[in-house]
């Protein structure tokens, strides 16, 4: 049995082929491009596809917070799912870069039934999170990360609370988590997740009203079922430097963070930048000994 990793990806093929080779030395790679990537050609997608126990397709026009990327996601799932040789997989970008060698990861998560994602519990959301599903989202397909349609989202948001318009849940579910989408787990969890959304189609509809449904996808079908949650260790796996961020994203890591990446006890580190990173990323091959 083997170990999938998923990767989306938009920029930086460099980094993806890298990172290609690296994990189908021990297991499988499923990717998925960014319909609209400039930087990662069709040639780069064929080359990839030509790497032994690598997938990678180009689908979906991905947007900051919207349901594509969820799409994405779920389309190499089930990609890996259908791999009767797979056992375990972990969702990563193609800015990510691991912490320790594919062989320790084998060691570590081949016989490990727990899901490894952060989660936060309903009664501690606060306000700005619970608007993102309590109110509908009328801009899956834009970029809301620009100011003006920021802006309008939020005017339509006041609109439906004046109006009197908001939702309970979504799906079945009342409860609600929130958590990032970069989780680890057994094939058996994704499977179920797989199951899940083919059996609840009211699920599927309503997340993809929310804004950056992506937040609430694994954490509130986990969560909510009594034997998954039970599997469910609150603990993240990938090292990230919020602090410096934009708010909606992590900052690039430089050879200046190494200390804080190694000290954090995660596994994998996120964000590489392909010229800031190079130091970081160098110090990091060496120790787990890759060699160009």
């Amino acid at each position: 049995m083997k170990q999938a990793y998923l990767i989306t990806a938009y920029k930086d093929a460099a980094s993806l082929f890298e990172l290609a080779g690296l994990f189908t030395q021990t297991g499988y790679v499923y990717i998925h491009i960014d319909k609209k990537s400039k930087t990662i050609t069709d040639d780069d997608i064929e080359k990839l596809n030509h790497i032994p126990g690598c997938v990678a397709i180009r689908k979906y026009d991905i947007k900051w917070g919207g349901f594509n990327h969820v799409k994405a996601i779920l389309e190499l799932i089930m990609m890996a799912v259908s791999n009767h040789d797979v056992a375990y997989m972990h969702m990563l970008t193609g800015e990510d870069f691991p912490l320790v060698s594919p062989q320790k990861l084998d060691e570590m998560f081949l016989s490990d039934s727990h899901i490894y994602m952060s989660y936060i519990k309903p009664e501690d959301l606060p306000e700005a999170v619970t608007v993102r599903y309590r109110y509908y989202n009328w801009f899956q397909d834009k970029n809301v990360k620009n100011k003006a349609l920021w802006m309008l989202q939020h005017m339509t948001v006041l609109l439906q609370k004046r109006c009197g318009v908001f939702r309970e849940g979504i799906g079945e579910f009342n409860r609600i988590y929130k958590g990032l989408v970069y989780i680890s787990m057994p094939k058996e969890a994704a499977a179920y997740v797989v199951e899940y959304v083919a059996r609840h189609e009211e699920f599927w509809e309503d997340l993809y009203k929310c804004q950056v449904p992506e937040e609430f996808f694994f954490q509130t079908i986990f969560m909510n079922n009594n034997e998954w949650s039970e599997k469910v260790t609150d603990r993240e796996l990938r090292y990230m430097d919020w602090s410096r961020g934009d708010g909606s994203s992590p900052a690039y890591l430089t050879e200046a963070d190494y200390d804080k990446v190694k000290a954090s006890g995660c596994l994998f580190a996120r964000k590489f930048h392909p010229e800031m990173s190079l130091g970081l990323r160098e110090k990091l091959r060496e120790e787990i000994g890759i060699t160009e």
